[in-house]
């Protein structure tokens, strides 16, 4: 059994590229770029409070550890709606093939 693929094929399917005015609803698409954003950050945050040493001072619980978790969530998000560190505008630039 022989299989022939047509080179022209090929180059017309990988020169196509695909944009976001096709059937894609900015608004959906900035909100996830956002989303995207937000969850850099927190990783971010995450990173950073693992550079904070632990003097012992006063004990540190599981309880701790989620709360901080949480509090990061939260200032990730609302860091990332209002502009944050721009990642999600590049993105948008990107996806939606803006100068």
């Amino acid at each position: 059994m022989e299989s022939r693929i047509d080179p022209t094929q090929l180059l017309s399917q990988t020169t196509q590229t695909p944009t976001a005015s096709k059937g894609q609803n900015p608004e959906k698409l900035k909100e996830a770029a956002q989303q995207f954003e937000a969850i850099f950050i927190q990783q971010m945050y995450k990173e950073m409070r693992k550079t904070i040493p632990d003097d012992g001072l006063i004990p540190r619980g599981n309880a701790d550890d989620i709360y901080a978790q949480l509090q990061d969530m939260e200032a990730a998000k609302i860091t990332a709606q209002n502009g944050g560190i721009g990642l999600a505008d590049l993105m948008m630039q990107q996806l939606m093939k803006q100068p």
